[in-house]
């Protein structure tokens, strides 16, 4: 095997965030800044805005629709009172029209709303206005009786509940008004049973109220338009801090070099893991140590030894797949590893593997002070079976079983002697012992 068989490998870091919907979110934001800092009076957004605007809206407006249209039904007939005092003559027609044309079809857009798309659906909803409307501005242009003239007031009661009360988008209510105001009109000044004057004040009365309303209209669609769009924006904001809280979440346990966890994501999962051994659920700590690590970098510079500890920190992700053990960078060239084990023997068979996985990869360390060419790892193992310790003596055992096995010669599994406290007093045994808690374990030459 060459010096040049060391190639570099890249460990992808999961990312914590989807580009394509931070990129999707992004333009989001954009066009709703756009959209807030416009000076256009054009109600309608982006193409992209404005399928989210429905999207986000849709199950509001059909619910507001559909309640909106049942009280306006309940008062249109109600209204059919009126319609014996201002057009006698008219007043079965005018019931027959309201009960068996306008009934049925405000059912049907009850029913309907749901069930097409936005555009079709606001349609729905101002035709179907327009034929509430059409009703009364029949029975005005049909009547003769000298109080019909008293009918305009229904015909534009009509307009300011659909343009104020359901309301209709702004284009519907302009379509609404402006053929109602035609109609209207234009029987005001045909029929010769209206004076002139009385027919002007009406007309006049009738165009100021539409106007009103459709002042009233825009007001309401534009603010409705631009709520959303600050909610939506701080909403997409919340969503991106909470996106770069995850993050640097992300980033803060993650060791840059490796891809795997690091230091801090292992004090936090030994609290775990500790937690479940009060429990009865028993895991070990190994500690894991690149044997010889500075005369390798010395000999084949950093960049070499930052491709060995990647190396060698896949192949640990790669044995421990499958079995909920943890790993991650300790520190320099110190791996560890966290996992539940029912007995000394399924963590110790573990770390056995793994040394022997990166044995027989046969990384190249042609500078070691030993008969082995190949990069190898020493291990320390100390499990909870059995024993009351703490969480720090545990990782204390392990260390001292490291040190064991490093100064057995190194490319081996050592199981610890005695456990500490983790503040350097010994308290349970952990396994067989190998020398005296109160003796120095060998130390081994550095790397």
């Amino acid at each position: 095997m060459t010096e040049q068989s060391i190639c570099r490998l890249n460990i992808d870091v999961k990312p914590a965030l989807d580009a394509s919907i931070v990129g999707e979110d992004a333009r989001m934001l954009d066009a709703i800044d756009r959209q807030l800092h416009t000076q256009s009076l054009k109600l309608a957004f982006d193409s992209d805005l404005e399928a989210r605007f429905e999207d986000d809206t849709r199950e509001k407006r059909i619910r507001d629709i559909r309640r909106t249209v049942i009280l306006g039904m309940v008062v249109f007939h109600i209204y059919n009172i009126a319609g014996f005092v201002t057009t006698p003559d008219l007043a079965l027609l005018n019931v027959g029209l309201r009960v068996f044309a306008m009934t049925p079809l405000a059912l049907l857009i009850i029913w309907a709303v749901g069930r097409v798309s936005g555009p079709v659906r606001e349609a729905i909803g101002g035709i179907g206005m327009l034929a509430a409307t059409g009703i009364p501005i029949l029975i005005f242009w049909m009547g003769t009786g000298p109080l019909v003239s008293l009918t305009t007031a229904t015909i534009w009661l009509s307009v300011l509940f659909a343009n104020i009360t359901l309301p209709l988008r702004f284009f519907w209510a302009c379509f609404l008004s402006g053929i109602t105001a035609v109609a209207v009109v234009a029987g005001l000044c045909l029929k010769p049973e209206i004076v002139p004057s009385v027919g002007g004040v009406l007309g006049l009365d009738m165009m100021t109220g539409i106007l009103f309303s459709l002042v009233a209209t825009y007001r309401i669609e534009a603010a409705n338009r631009r709520d959303y769009l600050v909610n939506l924006r701080e909403t997409l904001r919340a969503k991106r801090l909470a996106e770069d809280n995850t993050t640097l979440a992300h980033l803060s346990t993650t060791d840059s070099l490796t891809g795997i966890a690091n230091r801090r994501a292992f004090a936090r999962e030994l609290s775990e893991f500790w937690e479940a051994s009060l429990a009865g659920r028993h895991f070990a700590v190994m500690l894991i140590d690149v044997d010889h690590f500075k005369l390798f970098n010395d000999h084949y510079g950093h960049g070499a030894g930052d491709t060995c500890l990647r190396e060698v920190a896949t192949l640990l992700a790669k044995t421990a797949a499958g079995s909920g053990a943890f790993v991650c960078r300790y520190g320099g060239e110190e791996f560890a590893v966290l996992m539940h084990a029912k007995d000394p023997d399924e963590a110790f068979g573990f770390a056995e593997r793994f040394r022997r996985c990166v044995a027989e990869k046969g990384l190249l360390h042609g500078n070691r002070d030993d008969d082995l060419g190949f990069v190898s790892v020493s291990i320390g193992v100390a499990t909870s079976c059995g024993v009351a310790v703490t969480a720090g003596g545990l990782v204390e055992a392990a260390d001292m079983a490291l040190y064991e096995a490093k100064g057995a010669g190194r490319n081996r599994t050592s199981r610890n002697g005695k456990a500490g406290n983790g503040d350097g007093g010994p308290t349970r045994r952990v396994a067989a012992a190998h020398w005296s808690v109160n003796q120095k374990p060998p130390i081994a030459k550095a790397g």
